[in-house]
Formats: C-alpha cells, sequence, structure tokens
C-alpha cells in the first residue's frame, strides 16, 4: 500500500442503503460521461463504496476531501483521449513505468462534495501480465481471478 494511503485519518462509515444511493448516482454520471464510446472496453468500480466502507473523514480529511471518492478503473483502448474535465492525480502510481500511471480526479463531481477517482488502462498494457501482475498488487482487479471486491459497470464483450 502506498505510504499516503496509510495516513487517513479515521472515518464515519454511511449506512449501507446512504452508500448505494451514491454509489448509484456516480455509477450513472460515469455512464453518462463516458458511454457510448468504442474506445471504452470496460469500466469497473473498487475501493469503499463495493466495500461498504464508505464515509465521511474527521477533519482535516484526506486527499483534500471529508469524504471517501468513488474509485473507477477504466480500460481503454491506446488511442483514446482522456476527457478534459478530468484533472492528472499526481498520488495515483501503482504502476513502475509513470507513463502507464493514468490517475485522474473531479472534485467533488456527485452531489458537490464526493470526488471520482478514474483510473486508465491502455488496452496494450491490459495483456501484459507483468503489468497485470503490479495492478493486482495495488488493488486493481486486472484478471479474471482476482481476489479485489469490484463491480463491472460495463463491459463491451
Amino acid at each position: 500500500m502506498e505510504e499516503h494511503l496509510k495516513k487517513r485519518p479515521q472515518k464515519k462509515i454511511f449506512q449501507k442503503e446512504e452508500i448505494d444511493n451514491i454509489r448509484d448516482q456516480a455509477i450513472d454520471k460515469i455512464k453518462s460521461r463516458f458511454l457510448p464510446d468504442k474506445k471504452i472496453i470496460k469500466i469497473i468500480l473498487i475501493g469503499s463504496s463495493v466495500k461498504n466502507s464508505f464515509g465521511e473523514y474527521k477533519p482535516p480529511g484526506f486527499r483534500g476531501s471529508l469524504f471517501s471518492d468513488f474509485d473507477f478503473i477504466v480500460f481503454i483502448d491506446d488511442d483514446f483521449e482522456i476527457p478534459q474535465w478530468l484533472d492528472k492525480e499526481p498520488d495515483g502510481k501503482p504502476f513502475p513505468d509513470n507513463s502507464m500511471n493514468l490517475a485522474y480526479r473531479n472534485k467533488k463531481f456527485i452531489e458537490d462534495k464526493y470526488d471520482v477517482e478514474i483510473f486508465f488502462i491502455r488496452k496494450s498494457n491490459m495483456q501484459n501480465s507483468k503489468i497485470q501482475q503490479s495492478g493486482e498488487l495495488a488493488g486493481i482487479p486486472m484478471t479474471p481471478d482476482t481476489k479485489h471486491k469490484h463491480l463491472i459497470i460495463y463491459s463491451k464483450d
């Protein structure tokens, strides 16, 4: 686990119904922003909203927010252009080759208070077993037998 992730403040976990409601809003908004697009292979959701540990951090918060964020992984064709409405996230670095660390964030994306982090993985990297292994170690479900809890939001197949 990356060092900055170990220093999160405590958080108050929301009720499951509230998590489900906010998560559904995030999923709908991501779909409306990205789909239809022939260059998107798959979209998955990972993290606290899937593990039912989404909530509110004690001040000062984490990564500039008092709330958990939504973590989407978007598998894309190599020539996909990352949308301008996203800002590059300097901390998202699960891969040794920095050109593959395509982490982006949009602040207050849902209900003007919940951030979304979107990590893009290009098709040419998806099938590389070493990259798959790095992704899995970083908590990114990249193989069919992954142990990481996730929701498939969209799949081209």
